[in-house]
């Protein structure tokens, strides 16, 4: 059982040093915890890891990048990957933030209290293609640091830099927002 951990090990190893290669980042071997990527990916910190299931799936192994954010206008945001119980509960009048494309509409949940910052957001055509074509199941902003989950363990270099360029384009996103967005203020006369 322990070679049979070993190789496991050593061959996720081997992965990451070819997606390391590929993106410019460090390999971080540990033992016992996930082993690592960790470095600066379009001037960004980022670190790659695999952690556990985030949701009911059949997948056991997903892959967290996380990347710091300034997030200048102190936005929360949630995206998932839209699914059939999501499509009964907007048919039902649930809410979440529409971003005015239609396939991404239909692609993506995305909530946050923000609402007209994040749709604004979300107008740049180029980032809504990447979160696509990344595969991105879910990505949560929390407070400077942006979380993105890819339902499968990051295997291939390739799609790993198109992962990690989805993730950052959309931390450069966040932080590209307005310092001075207000708000609508509803007036009350006294």
């Amino acid at each position: 059982m322990a070679g049979v951990g070993l190789v496991r090990h050593r061959l996720r190893l081997g992965r990451y040093r070819a997606i390391g290669a590929r993106t410019g980042l460090a390999v971080v071997p540990k033992i016992i915890n996930s082993s690592e990527l960790r470095g600066r990916f379009r001037n960004r910190e980022l670190v790659m890891a695999i952690c556990a299931r985030r949701r009911q799936t059949f997948r056991k192994r997903w892959t967290r990048v996380t990347v710091d954010v300034a997030n200048p206008e102190h936005i929360g945001l949630h995206i998932w990957r839209q699914d059939l119980v999501d499509n009964m509960i907007m048919s039902l009048g649930g809410t979440d933030v529409l971003v005015g494309h239609a396939a991404f509409d239909a692609h993506f949940v995305i909530k946050s209290r923000d609402e007209h910052a994040v749709a604004k957001m979300f107008q740049n055509a180029e980032l809504r293609r990447l979160l696509v074509s990344a595969d991105i199941d879910s990505a949560e902003l929390l407070s400077s640091k942006l979380h993105a989950y890819y339902a499968r363990e990051e295997r291939n270099p390739e799609h790993a830099h198109l992962l990690f360029t989805a993730v950052t384009t959309l931390a450069d996103a966040i932080d590209a927002l307005e310092a001075n967005y207000i708000p609508e203020i509803i007036r009350v006369d006294r």
